[in-house]
């Protein structure tokens, strides 16, 4: 089960980049520009197991421009819970050619997972209502650097 299973936008509070936060603190991981639609968004990349488990985890509040992109080695049917995240959250699914293939909101504490309904490459965490203040919906294409997307595995 995974975790929760421009300018730059201010850090978040928790640890450095790159750095593991202890487990009851929020993990700040290194971070990309990306583009959900014509909307800019800068994103902490999360792209080991350790990473996905903990995902937004203990983030008592998030800034409207705070963002995690779940990077996966090959598309799978995938599911997220918010186990140990205290804030509301939306989250896209992302097939591997960038498209949006499902939104969800996600309650904070709510251990029921989410699953995606066909296999993906992606997922996306905004803080809840991004997707509709930015007109992201369903077939909105996200771009991904290739540095960051990394080539699918067999």
């Amino acid at each position: 089960m995974l975790g929760c299973d421009g300018e730059a936008p201010s850090p978040p509070p928790g640890p450095p980049a790159g750095r593991r936060a202890g487990p009851d603190q929020p993990q700040r991981l290194p971070t990309a520009r990306i583009r959900v639609g014509q909307a800019p968004l800068v994103v902490e990349v999360a792209d080991e197991e350790a990473e996905w488990q903990k995902g937004m985890m203990f983030r008592r509040r998030l800034a409207d421009d705070e963002a995690m992109l779940f990077v996966f080695d090959r598309e799978a049917n995938l599911r997220f819970w918010m186990k140990n995240t205290p804030v509301d959250l939306d989250l896209a699914y992302i097939a591997a050619d960038g498209t949006i293939t499902q939104i969800e909101r996600l309650t904070a504490h709510v251990l029921d997972p989410v699953y995606s309904r066909e296999p993906v490459r992606f997922a996306l965490e905004v803080p809840a209502g991004w997707f509709a203040r930015h007109g992201v919906e369903v077939g909105t294409n996200v771009t991904i650097p290739p540095d960051v997307s990394r080539p699918a595995q067999p």
